[in-house]
């Protein structure tokens, strides 16, 4: 109790200082006012206003903000004009949380500004619209005017100012899901901050990096980070965090990776231990939604939806919109755990449409999911099917991102590694740094005349040591190449967990309203017929999925499943041929499994069946050189036609797996050189008009 008292009593001594030194500043200026004229004066009144906002003195600040317009707009003072349209828009953001007016504000103070050569308030201007825009959710433009600010103080050598823009910008790419960006500007950040020695902004950095691995959902690393932070915490660092209210945010991230590691006992510690004070709301509403988000991991919805809406209640008086976004998808997945499904499409959809606007994948992901979840509950099969394929698609995309951001990650490390082990050089002190390169430089000079000596010797004396030699360098080339190849062959298995974990819906659904229309028409064979093969085929694809490589005939037999799955459906609208070069054997020869049919399925949904006529869609495999070479052709409208029939219907299939498949067939090439692995030729007839679309794959392949 006695040292709450000390406490309690330090705190309100040093706001009384404080108070009593912002008093006296004003009382300075309003003494020196009278004696002033024309400019002078005009500046006195704009810092009066400056005062007062500081003082949360709304009036007093607008009433001299006033009179400095008044005059300066009859002195045609064009700095003044500035800096009054810039305190209105601080006053904006201060008082009212009215961002929408505090950017527009700020853009008219920008454009008075730009007629004046003040850089230093162009870029206080910078710093206000880049806050604006952001608590709009509107990060592109955001990142925008970072970047004029970071070439603003790069032109003047202001290095604070650069890396204030630089650590925005990561931020932001963070908030968005651009890992790979993030984690780019992450090194800037880093870089700079070691070389101009801002602990702040290392520590920073180090826990920004810690929150980019948490959103990439590896969450060890992010446990890393976060010690790595308060392994350099001090008094300085942590009096940074409280000023700009970054301190209970840091403690709920760390407390949350507990929460995402399923260790629930320290979740809860943490949470009891950083309890905020009775009376600091804005930090009650951060520890709402962190710890219900939490009890909606543990299942314990009711406590979770309490929490959310406390949360959300605060969130919204201060016009904070990512988290109100956040929080309404929160109360979305609570509502439908808790089957209550008109609750969870308010909640879902409101939460849905922020994240539209943000671009922020992983929470659009998110709100398809629960749109489409409540949807199909509803037996709303259109809209479910709709939200279901947004969710994938966007899912595939949160994949990829993560994909890169975590290759981008591994890169990081690598140059993290390189620069702390060149700052330990720097801290050994100067005489042992050149002690060190004298030894490295007298040590490659020695081997290299050594090795020229062993060659010399070699060359004239053993021939055949020589070669043996080459053999051994030539190995471990392999090796090293081997090691690459298989980084690379595991990012192409990740895509293909991807490819496969969806399994195409739409053609799910579309063979199953087929087989339903034969019922319905009473033609039971043909029904019995289409569903033997299609839940042959997908027997198939489950049995080929557990292996990153099947035979080229389990891969033909799904291919022809597929293609006489979709002349059934499409009533014979088209015939189809595949042809296998005599010297190739398919039972031998191995090859990555659904390379193919996204190609044939876009043939036909694309060219054959926007033709009148009957089509034919011919596939023809051929050996090149150690190169499975695939000729994919039809006779359908083109690609020109089918994209203007797309263009009109936004409903139009899409066939989402051959962009991935491409990138797939290039991963597994394995840095070969090659002009295309993928080649799309327009075929023309006689009279200039389309002749089809000739898609050329070059597969590589392997042996049993």
């Amino acid at each position: 109790m006695v040292v709450r008292r000390i406490l309690l009593c330090l705190a309100q001594y040093l706001f009384c200082t404080i108070a009593l030194a912002q008093k006296s500043k004003i009382d300075s200026l309003k003494k020196i006012l009278p004696a002033l004229k024309d400019t002078a004066r005009i500046d006195c009144f704009n810092q009066l206003s400056r005062e007062y906002i500081e003082s949360d003195k709304k009036d007093s600040a607008e009433h001299y903000a006033t009179l400095a317009y008044v005059e300066a707009k009859q002195s045609d003072y064009i700095h003044g004009i500035a800096v009054f349209f810039s305190l209105q828009s601080q006053m904006a953001k201060h008082f009212d949380d009215d961002f929408k007016r505090s950017e527009v504000l700020g853009k008219e103070s920008l454009q008075w500004y730009e007629r004046t050569p003040n850089k230093e308030g162009i870029d206080n201007l910078y710093f206000y619209l880049i806050y604006t825009v952001f608590a709009q959710s509107r990060f592109d433009e955001a990142i925008g005017y970072a970047r004029k600010r970071y070439a603003l103080a790069k032109q003047s050598g202001n290095q604070e100012v650069m890396l204030d823009a630089l650590s925005f910008m990561f931020a932001v790419y963070r908030q968005s899901g651009d890992y790979e960006k993030s984690f780019l500007f992450a090194q800037m950040v880093y870089n700079l901050a070691l070389k101009t020695k801002n602990k702040i902004r290392i520590t920073g950095t180090l826990y920004g990096m810690a929150q980019l691995y948490e959103l990439i959902e590896d969450y060890p690393n992010a446990l890393i980070y976060f010690h790595k932070v308060l392994q350099m915490d001090d008094a300085e660092t942590r009096s940074n965090r409280i000023a700009t209210d970054n301190d209970i945010w840091f403690k709920m991230e760390f407390t949350e990776i507990f929460s995402h590691l399923h260790q629930f006992d320290s979740a809860w510690h943490y949470y009891n231990l950083f309890k905020p004070a009775p009376n600091k709301a804005v930090y009650w509403r951060v520890w709402w939604i962190s710890t219900g988000e939490c009890y909606l991991l543990q299942k314990d919805y009711n406590h979770a939806l309490q929490n959310f809406r406390l949360g959300l209640a605060e969130h919204k008086k201060l016009n904070d919109r990512n988290e109100v976004m956040r929080t309404l998808l929160d109360l979305g997945k609570t509502w439908l755990a808790l089957n209550k499904d008109p609750e969870a499409l308010q909640y879902g959809r409101e939460g849905l449409d922020m994240a539209l606007q943000t671009k922020a994948k992983q929470f659009i992901r998110d709100g398809y999911l629960i749109l489409s979840t409540v949807y199909d509950r509803l037996h709303q099969t259109d809209s479910a099917n709709f939200y279901f394929r947004q969710f994938i698609t966007m899912k595939d995309e949160v994949l990829n991102d993560q994909v890169k951001g975590k290759f981008t990650a591994y890169n990081y490390e690598q140059k993290l590694a390189l620069i702390n082990k060149e700052k330990q050089i720097q801290q050994a002190g100067l005489e042992k740094e050149s002690f060190i390169k004298k030894v490295l430089i007298g040590g490659v000079i020695f081997l290299f005349l050594f090795g020229l000596i062993v060659f010399r010797n070699i060359m004239l004396k053993r021939k055949n040591e020589r070669q043996m030699l080459e053999h051994k360098i030539t190995l471990q080339k392999l090796e090293n190449d081997k090691t690459k190849a298989e980084f690379q062959q595991q990012a192409a298995e990740l895509e293909m967990q991807a490819l496969r974990a969806q399994m195409n819906p739409h053609f799910i659904f579309n063979s199953l309203n087929s087989i339903n229309r034969f019922i319905l028409q009473n033609n039971k064979l043909q029904a019995s017929l289409y569903l033997t093969k299609f839940s042959k085929l997908v027997r198939l694809i489950l049995q080929n999925s557990q292996t990153a490589f099947v035979s080229l005939d389990n891969e033909l037999e799904a291919l022809q499943l597929y293609l006489e799955l979709e002349a059934l459906r499409f009533d014979h609208h088209f015939v189809y041929t595949v042809n296998v070069e005599e010297n190739i054997d398919p039972s031998v020869l191995k090859i990555s499994p659904l390379l193919i049919q996204p190609y044939a399925e876009n043939a036909i949904w694309h060219g054959l069946m926007h033709k009148p006529e009957k089509g034919h869609l011919h596939i023809t495999l051929i050996m090149q050189e150690e190169v499975l070479l695939c000729k994919i052709t039809d006779d359908g409208v083109g690609r020109k036609k089918a994209a203007d029939l797309k263009s009109k219907n936004t409903f139009i299939h899409n066939s989402l797996g051959m962009k991935i498949t491409a990138e797939r067939i290039t991963l597994l090439h394995q840095g070969k050189l090659l002009n295309s692995y993928v080649t799309i030729n327009d075929l023309i007839l006689p009279d200039g008009s389309a002749g089809g679309t000739e898609v050329i794959l070059k597969i590589p392949v392997h042996y049993d």
